[in-house]
């Protein structure tokens, strides 16, 4: 549910013409969301060494957040002009 809420945060931050700042800002807590839902997993994995492989998934996990929250910033933004 917080993914959703925000998703939603950035889509209204677009709408209200909030700087881009708000993108990066959801993007983090998408990131951290999916960090706090599968914290066990990684634990596990720093045990078993896959450090490397960790820090590429959490990249990764940045970068969908990032896309997400962008992508619902800027359907927001075109909502205000229309």
């Amino acid at each position: 549910m917080l993914g959703f809420i925000s998703i939603f945060a950035a889509s209204v931050a677009g709408f209200a013409d909030v700087g881009l700042w708000a993108i990066a800002a959801c993007a983090i807590a998408l990131a951290s969301t999916s960090y706090a839902e599968h914290h066990a997993l990684y634990r596990r994995g720093q045990e078993l060494g896959l450090t490397d492989t960790l820090r590429g998934a959490m990249l990764r996990s940045f970068g969908n957040g990032l896309i997400a929250s962008g992508a619902a910033y800027f359907c927001g933004w075109f909502l205000r002009l229309i």
